[in-house]
């Protein structure tokens, strides 16, 4: 079992790839299309903007290759990795992500002086039992750092949600797809219990 951490030249990568080898798994870092094939399952992690990674994804010849790989392996995208699932980003209104989910990202609200980007320790509450979030109890916190969230979304596809001032979908899930808003490799025992279970998860 590889997992394949994608780097598209944008993205500090290595604080999951160390999370990743810590858990016993075999890693390594992917920055082209031939690497995506040679792989089981798919770690996009991501910072920035939705348009700079979109556009460092196609100069990288990553896009089709990224998007053709998604209906064939296992995929955990982090951060800027769940927002390139949707359609369209507030963020970068231009550029089109992977289509996955049809809807868009939005910017978090700054309604009652809340501190944006929200940064730091919050809840997740999980909406269904899976096989990534066994052993991991509801309402635990993970870390979070970002601008933008899902907060429409097709109720079959929310995985988690989480409160900062409104409601935002802080986990989604499609079949062999799942996405965080929160930073697995940057909470501790339970992002390393959830990382290890995307490690051990069969479909």
């Amino acid at each position: 079992m590889q997992i394949g951490i994608v780097d598209y030249g944008a993205s500090n990568i290595f604080s999951v790839l160390r999370a990743i080898s810590f858990l016993g798994a075999e890693a390594k870092i992917v920055t082209n299309p031939k690497g995506l094939k040679s792989i089981d399952k798919i770690i996009l992690p991501g910072q920035g903007s939705m348009g700079s990674c979109i556009n460092n994804l196609k100069k990288n010849d990553l896009f089709e290759s990224l998007k053709k790989s998604l209906s064939e392996k296992p995929y955990l995208g982090i951060c800027l990795g769940l927002q390139v699932l949707f359609s369209l980003s507030e963020e970068s209104p231009k550029d089109k992500g992977l289509n996955i989910f049809p809807e868009k990202v939005e910017r978090l609200s700054k309604k009652g002086n809340l501190k944006i980007p929200h940064m730091g320790w919050n809840q997740v509450e999980f909406k269904k039992d899976h096989f990534i979030n066994n052993d991991i109890p509801n309402s635990t916190n993970f870390y979070f750092v970002h601008s933008f969230a899902s907060k429409k979304l097709n109720k079959k596809n929310i995985f988690s949600q989480t409160k900062h001032g409104e409601i935002f979908n802080s986990a989604v899930l499609h079949e062999n797809i799942i996405g965080v808003q929160f930073h697995p490799e940057k909470s501790g025992d339970p992002g390393l219990k959830f990382l290890k279970n995307f490690i051990d998860w069969k479909i």
